[in-house]
């Protein structure tokens, strides 16, 4: 079996919101976390677990529909949350300016 993508706290966390998956089984990064009993209500809590954890703020990043919503979806919410924020035309500190928004905007 391939690694998971993520690290293992954010695994931990995902284990503590998902009734569905079991002791011993690795959420799948594409399939559909309603399938480990994900509702509206236990996302509300791994979403507040992961800002707690990670220092981030994830309102309004979170836009995939519960019912489609992967591990690999948050991953990626939750990875991004925790780069360093680009800005348009900002200088580095090399003296260059930035190429514009970040990647996930424009995609």
């Amino acid at each position: 079996m391939a690694p998971s993508p993520w690290n293992a706290r954010f695994e931990t966390i995902l284990r503590q919101g998902l009734p569905g998956l079991g002791k011993d089984e690795v959420p799948a990064a594409d399939v559909p976390m309603e399938a480990y009993g994900l509702d509206s209500m236990s996302l509300i809590g791994i979403v507040c677990a992961l800002e707690a954890a990670y220092g981030v703020s994830l309102a309004g990043q979170v836009t995939v529909a519960v019912r489609s919503l992967t591990a690999g979806h948050l991953w990626g919410i939750v990875s991004a949350a925790t780069q360093p924020a680009w800005e348009t035309g900002r200088a580095l500190p090399t003296g260059g300016p930035t190429r514009g928004p970040a990647p996930w905007i424009t995609a």
